[in-house]
């Protein structure tokens, strides 16, 4: 599996989605990525389901595509040409704990495109369900549609999208709503640079900024900072905080935002929004993907960089120039990041958000182990935030084969030893 187009899909999910997406340098194939992203727009999405930015919506035309609820995404769909929707069976397997959640899509059935992902033996499509009633969940899924080996040189743009026609076309039925997508757009973009600035809870002291690069910091009234990132549906504010990943939910009404009938922030009034500071991170940092949580980058003080993506472990070096990161990565291949505060921009306008480091951990110089991700298993904690939990941590693993046959027998799936081998590279 590419390398390159794993960063593709990290850094569009750095520079997800599931998926950081950097921009990479030129690899075999890299006329087609852009052309299939002229002809498909990518939709940006909050790990909370809101959309940020609408793209092209596509009907599904064959059933057997299986969903996880956002901000999970079922990987394991795939088709190849003239056939059915098949299920990876080891892919499968690893998502059997989520099967009490997992639902079909429906033919008939729309979907936001979030993701385009190239690699050297298949695309693959990321969606999000829409279009439902408002109170409609989102479920995302991943569909890989499979070629022969060197297609990316023998194929046409058109032969690909015939491919993909099989299972997903453009939503024609709203071709008449492009101007009101567009306006929809306008019209959001401009609420939330309404929206920057500095809002107070009346009576507490309390206060919240809101950043124009959708980063905000909230000051409680007992001094303590809680960070995180935001976005703007219609009239709906969504929070998502750093520190524990948790998002909530407000209604905005002109200059004051309520919790159902009560009023939480009022604008203060002499709030004028400050640029983002476009400073060096201090080091080490972590970011994680507002869209795909167990998505993480790791910046040393050393100046070099481990990425979790995807389940794939990669590093490299970076640098800082100003408001720009660059990857330099083991394979040869470099990728950029625009720094906004405490955010980073991929080319897919996606957000990886700096997470906040508590004292006691930064000082407690504690490592996990095998035996924490044991306890951590036995404790029934999920597979997704086990490989969380791995890729924010300081790790020391056994990886001798005596060791990861105890991991194996002690009920660790294949997709955290998977994570614990990319974490001692």
């Amino acid at each position: 599996m590419s390398k390159t187009r794993l960063l593709v899909a990290f850094i569009g999910g750095l520079l997800f989605s599931g998926a950081l997406t950097l921009l990479v340098g030129q690899t075999q194939g890299a006329g087609i990525e852009p052309q299939l992203r002229s002809q498909y727009r990518v939709a940006s999405v909050g790990g909370n389901g809101v959309v940020v930015r609408a793209g092209t919506v596509v009907v599904v035309q064959q059933d057997g595509i299986t969903a996880l609820p956002a901000p999970g995404e079922y990987p394991c769909n795939s088709h190849k040409e003239g056939g059915r929707i098949s299920h990876s069976a080891m892919c499968a397997i690893n998502y059997s704990v989520s099967k009490d959640t997992q639902r079909p899509l429906q033919v008939g059935e729309k979907a936001y495109l979030t993701a385009i992902q190239v690699k050297p033996t298949e695309v693959v499509f990321k969606i999000q369900t829409c279009c439902g009633g408002a109170n409609d969940a989102p479920f995302r899924a991943a569909v890989s549609f499979q070629f022969p080996k060197g297609y990316l040189d023998s194929m046409k743009l058109k032969d690909i999208q015939d491919a993909i026609g099989q299972i997903f076309v453009p939503d024609t039925s709203s071709s008449d709503q492009g101007s009101e997508q567009s306006q929809a757009n306008t019209s959001q973009g401009a609420q939330q640079t309404s929206l920057a600035g500095l809002w107070d809870v009346q009576g507490t002291g309390a206060q919240i900024q809101l950043n124009p690069d959708w980063s905000f910091s909230q000051h409680g009234s007992d001094g303590q900072e809680r960070p995180g990132h935001y976005t703007v549906n219609g009239d709906v504010l969504a929070l998502t905080y750093t520190a524990t990943g948790r998002s909530s939910t407000f209604s905005i009404r002109g200059d004051s935002i309520y919790i159902g009938s009560r009023l939480v922030w009022v604008r203060h009034a002499d709030a004028t929004p400050p640029p983002p500071p476009h400073v060096p991170p201090k080091l080490p940092a972590t970011y994680v993907s507002a869209q795909v949580a167990t998505d993480q980058l790791h910046l040393n003080a050393d100046n070099s960089f481990s990425l979790q993506a995807g389940g794939e472990a990669y590093s490299g070096t970076f640098t800082v120039s100003g408001s720009t990161l660059e990857l330099n990565i083991s394979d040869g291949t470099k990728s950029t990041a625009t720094i906004q505060g405490n955010t980073l921009t991929d080319s897919n306008s996606q957000t990886w958000v700096l997470r906040e480091q508590s004292a006691t951990a930064a000082s407690s110089g504690a490592t996990l182990q095998n035996e924490d991700v044991i306890k951590m298993v036995k404790a029934g904690l999920g597979d997704d935030l086990i490989i969380a939990k791995i890729g924010s941590s300081k790790c020391q693993f056994d990886t001798s084969t005596d060791a990861l046959i105890q991991l194996k027998q002690s009920g660790v799936s294949a997709a955290v030893l998977k994570a614990i081998m990319g974490a001692v590279k």
